[in-house]
Protein backbone atom coordinates (compact mmCIF):
# COMPACT_ATOMS: atom_id res chain seq x y z
CA UNK A 1 0.00 0.00 0.00
CA UNK A 2 0.89 3.35 -0.62
CA UNK A 3 0.42 5.82 2.24
CA UNK A 4 0.38 8.74 -0.12
CA UNK A 5 -2.43 7.39 -2.28
CA UNK A 6 -5.83 8.33 -0.19
CA UNK A 7 -8.79 10.09 -1.86
CA UNK A 8 -10.96 12.17 0.60
CA UNK A 9 -14.58 12.02 -0.23
CA UNK A 10 -17.78 12.47 1.99
CA UNK A 11 -18.37 9.50 3.37
CA UNK A 12 -14.56 8.12 3.83
CA UNK A 13 -11.43 8.63 3.04
CA UNK A 14 -10.31 6.07 0.73
CA UNK A 15 -6.78 3.80 0.41
CA UNK A 16 -5.75 1.02 -1.61
CA UNK A 17 -4.90 -2.30 0.32
CA UNK A 18 -3.24 -5.20 -0.66
CA UNK A 19 -4.77 -8.89 0.25
CA UNK A 20 -3.45 -12.44 -1.15
CA UNK A 21 -1.94 -10.32 -4.13
CA UNK A 22 -5.23 -8.52 -4.87
CA UNK A 23 -5.61 -4.98 -4.54
CA UNK A 24 -8.66 -3.12 -3.27
CA UNK A 25 -9.44 0.17 -2.74
CA UNK A 26 -11.05 0.39 0.92
CA UNK A 27 -12.71 2.94 3.23
CA UNK A 28 -9.89 4.20 6.16
CA UNK A 29 -10.39 4.91 9.72
CA UNK A 30 -10.54 7.99 10.71
CA UNK A 31 -8.91 7.60 13.90
CA UNK A 32 -6.27 5.00 13.51
CA UNK A 33 -5.71 5.78 9.14
CA UNK A 34 -2.85 2.70 8.95
CA UNK A 35 -4.98 0.05 10.83
CA UNK A 36 -6.95 -2.24 8.62
CA UNK A 37 -10.81 -1.86 8.16
CA UNK A 38 -13.54 -4.40 7.60
CA UNK A 39 -16.40 -3.85 5.59
CA UNK A 40 -20.34 -6.07 5.22
CA UNK A 41 -23.41 -5.52 4.06
CA UNK A 42 -26.72 -5.68 6.76
CA UNK A 43 -30.07 -5.12 4.69
CA UNK A 44 -29.66 -2.08 2.28
CA UNK A 45 -26.73 -1.00 4.49
CA UNK A 46 -22.87 -1.13 4.57
CA UNK A 47 -20.86 -1.54 8.23
CA UNK A 48 -17.47 -0.48 8.25
CA UNK A 49 -15.34 -1.64 11.31
CA UNK A 50 -11.46 -0.87 12.39
CA UNK A 51 -9.36 -3.48 14.01
CA UNK A 52 -7.11 -1.52 15.73
CA UNK A 53 -9.71 -1.38 18.90
CA UNK A 54 -11.93 -4.84 19.02
CA UNK A 55 -13.43 -4.19 15.76
CA UNK A 56 -14.88 -0.51 16.78
CA UNK A 57 -17.46 0.85 14.53
CA UNK A 58 -16.19 3.56 11.62
CA UNK A 59 -19.39 3.77 9.75
CA UNK A 60 -22.91 3.06 9.11
CA UNK A 61 -23.91 3.82 5.70
CA UNK A 62 -26.45 3.20 2.75
CA UNK A 63 -25.09 0.30 0.35
CA UNK A 64 -25.43 2.10 -2.98
CA UNK A 65 -23.64 5.42 -1.53
CA UNK A 66 -20.67 2.98 -0.43
CA UNK A 67 -20.50 1.52 -3.61
CA UNK A 68 -20.67 4.71 -6.09
CA UNK A 69 -18.05 6.74 -3.73
CA UNK A 70 -16.03 3.47 -4.19
CA UNK A 71 -16.16 3.59 -7.81
CA UNK A 72 -15.26 7.13 -7.62
CA UNK A 73 -12.36 6.34 -5.21
CA UNK A 74 -11.06 3.57 -7.58
CA UNK A 75 -11.24 5.89 -10.63
CA UNK A 76 -9.45 8.74 -8.63
CA UNK A 77 -6.91 6.43 -7.15
CA UNK A 78 -6.06 4.57 -10.44
CA UNK A 79 -6.71 6.66 -13.22
CA UNK A 80 -7.49 4.95 -16.92
CA UNK A 81 -5.03 6.30 -19.08
CA UNK A 82 -7.61 6.97 -21.29
CA UNK A 83 -9.01 8.97 -19.00
CA UNK A 84 -5.79 11.11 -18.11
CA UNK A 85 -5.63 11.30 -22.01
CA UNK A 86 -9.02 13.35 -22.09
CA UNK A 87 -7.96 16.00 -19.74
CA UNK A 88 -4.78 17.21 -20.92
CA UNK A 89 -5.84 20.11 -23.09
Amino acid sequence: MEPSKICRLPLFAWTCAESEGQKEVVPMCPKHGGAKTRFGTFGTGMIVTCHEERNHLVKLCNRQEFEAERKEATARLYPSPQREEEQVP
